[in-house]
């Protein structure tokens, strides 16, 4: 499933994962952790037994047998439900970003066209707007530089400009934590 912030935006935000997908995968995760533990128990249970003299190795080992192919069903089965639950929350920021910056764009869109229209001034230019390639991917926290652009004018900031600086503090947080999510993940 595609969604589309607007039209004017480049941004698709794709899906993989439904919410009740990731629900499912949640729920199954709680159960076979659950599934888990019983067979773990159980596994311990044969060890104690031989070392109590009850069985020999050979017979803990053929009782034992089915329950650790089991866990690694399971472990096959909890690594794949928790990368589908990862997706599904990375994807959710992804979508909760393309969002924010939006509303913060249209916000510093129309404050432009106000003060456009305060100040009787119609755009000159037309700036266009570099598109990212597959090759320009995002750095992670380490690896970003950070640059400042001052103003050749006064030091004093304007109401507008301590807006667009607070943006950008927001926008380079949730990049961080996306970066440290990725380094995680």
């Amino acid at each position: 499933m595609t969604v589309k912030v607007e039209e004017k935006w480049p941004l698709a935000i794709e899906r993989s994962v439904a919410p009740e997908g990731a629900k499912k995968a949640q729920e199954k995760l709680r159960t076979l952790g659950i599934e888990r533990e019983a067979l773990s128990e159980a596994i311990r249970l044969f060890y104690e037994a031989q070392g109590e003299g009850r069985i020999t190795e050979e017979e803990r080992e053929r009782l034992a047998h089915k329950y650790k192919e089991r866990m690694m069903k399971i472990k096959d089965t909890i690594t794949q439900s928790e990368s589908v639950v990862a997706l599904h929350e990375l994807e959710t920021m992804q979508e909760d970003l393309v969002k924010m910056f939006s509303d913060r764009f249209d916000e510093v869109n129309r404050k432009i066209g106000e003060l456009r229209s305060h100040v009787e001034v119609k755009p000159v230019m037309q700036v266009p707007v570099p598109a990212k390639t597959p090759s320009m991917a995002t750095p992670t926290p380490k690896e970003r530089k950070r640059t400042r652009v001052r103003p050749s004018r006064a030091p004093k900031r304007t109401e507008a400009e301590k807006r667009i600086e607070e943006i950008k503090a927001e926008v380079e947080k949730v990049l961080e934590r996306l970066g440290q999510i990725e380094v995680e993940g």
